[in-house]
């Protein structure tokens, strides 16, 4: 029961935080998705105390408490301009740290993984480039920055792919879900930040994905 509040709860904030950004960027939507991230981290919290405690279990933990992190760099991002770069670079760290978690949590589970998951996320990461191309993305000096987080989010979904094949882990197959949305929404986070935002509902469905992505990964712990 305590797992569908959370979730519900998640999902509530999520959506509170969206309307409001669409309204204005203010502290409340900083606050809202703060809030909403923190559920994330109290589900997986309660998966562990329900499956019980293991190194994937930690891992996936951490990992989302840098999210947690992440999240709140990024949403402050648009209250002063001038640091809007800092805080998104910020944020982008916490992720990068985050998904280094979930890389090792995956090979804990299948330490194959990344042999497969390499010509993957490559593929991968020039499907990204010619979308970001497409859609005229200028991030400027940051751009390396860019492209290894993004070559690291993919990795992620690589890997849990990868793994999910070798060892027909029920876990890491939801871990997969969880990154293929993980990185729909950072692509579209890129475009919507560095790029021509042609889609009104762009900002939306980048949260949406995003929101899918925490609770599979955080839930990916009850089936191990």
């Amino acid at each position: 029961m305590l797992l569908i509040l959370l979730m519900a709860a998640g999902a509530l904030l999520e959506t509170v935080f969206i309307m409001q950004s669409y309204r204005r960027r203010c502290v409340r939507s900083v606050i809202f998705k703060t809030l909403a991230s923190a559920c994330f981290v109290l589900l997986a919290m309660q998966c562990i105390r329900i499956r019980g405690t293991s190194d994937y279990a930690q891992l996936v933990f951490w990992g989302l408490v840098c999210g947690l992190l992440g999240d709140a760099l990024l949403a402050l991002r648009f209250l002063w301009k001038k640091t809007h770069d800092v805080f998104f670079i910020a944020g982008t760290l916490a992720f990068f740290a985050g998904h280094i978690f979930y890389i090792l949590a995956i090979l804990k589970l299948a330490p194959d993984a990344w042999q497969y998951a390499i010509p993957l996320a490559l593929i991968a990461l020039g499907v990204a480039g010619f979308y970001s191309n497409a859609k005229q993305v200028k991030a400027g000096k940051i751009l390396p920055l860019g492209i290894i987080y993004i070559g690291e989010v993919l990795f992620v979904a690589a890997c849990a792919l990868s793994g999910a094949l070798q060892t027909s882990s029920r876990a890491l197959f939801l871990f997969f879900i969880g990154g293929l949305c993980f990185s729909l929404s950072d692509n579209m986070l890129v475009v919507l930040s560095f790029g021509t935002n042609d889609n009104p509902y762009r900002n939306a469905v980048l949260h949406v994905l995003y929101y899918m992505a925490q609770v599979f990964i955080a839930v990916s712990i009850l089936f191990l």
